[in-house]
């Protein structure tokens, strides 16, 4: 019970992680930014709040004991009831949202942005996602529960996937609300497989789950902020 419990919270967290972009807050918290193209808004209070809880989490693991035990708990109890288990399967899902997105738009499927801008957006997210990971995990240097390295916190398969989800996201939530939440269901596997498999603690996959959301909204901020405002401008 208390593993299913556990998990059906963990799916309604990371997979619906942006609805948190539809809450209401009071008329003080006004919109930082707004750019019309894309739809994007950068809002400390609605859109950032969802990411940084995930990450503080993540990082409280790192010394908090309740946190490391609740870790452990989570892990034996997978460990117990699938002692076994083993894919390689969220090697090839964390990539899936954004093969997914790019396939619509090859097709012609509407989204926000062109391929080109789509692409650059991407990539730019994925280099900071890659360098944040990399650099935490020198950082930290956190055993993983398998003992295979040191190199647990955060996991990168999942920040990977959530990078992704939120691309996939910001690209389809206007012209398909569902499809662009599709995404979050194949990160959340993602994020769900890597405990399976032994490779990371839930706070791991936490933290990486922010730290890819967070890295996309910031691509896109910066594709707005230094790439079209001055076509706003002419």
């Amino acid at each position: 019970m208390k593993k299913l419990l556990f998990f059906i919270a963990f799916s309604l967290v990371l997979g619906n992680v942006s609805n948190a972009q539809n809450i209401n807050f009071p008329k003080s918290s006004d919109r930082i930014y707004q750019f019309p193209k894309t739809g994007f808004n950068l809002n400390t209070q609605k859109n950032l709040i969802i990411p940084a809880a995930l990450i503080s989490y993540g990082f409280l693991s790192l010394t908090n004991t309740e946190t490391k035990e609740w870790n452990s708990e989570i892990r034996a109890e997978i460990m117990e009831d699938h002692p076994n288990f083993h894919t390689k399967a969220d090697n090839y899902l964390q990539f899936s949202p954004a093969a997914i997105t790019f396939a619509l738009k090859a097709s012609g499927f509407k989204g926000q942005n062109n391929m080109w801008t789509s692409a650059k957006i991407y990539a730019t997210s994925s280099l900071l996602m890659a360098g944040t990971v990399f650099a935490l995990k020198s950082i930290t240097g956190e055993q993983r529960p398998d003992f295979s390295g040191n190199n647990s916190f955060p996991s990168g398969h999942t920040a990977t996937a959530f990078a992704a989800a939120e691309f996939m996201h910001q690209e389809f939530k206007k012209s398909s609300v569902l499809l662009s939440y599709s995404g979050y269901v194949a990160a959340s596997a993602t994020g769900s497989l890597r405990m399976l498999n032994n490779k990371h603690y839930l706070s791991d996959v936490l933290a990486g789950a922010g730290i890819g959301i967070l890295t996309t909204k910031g691509a896109y901020w910066l594709n707005n902020k230094f790439f079209n405002s001055h076509k706003r401008k002419r």
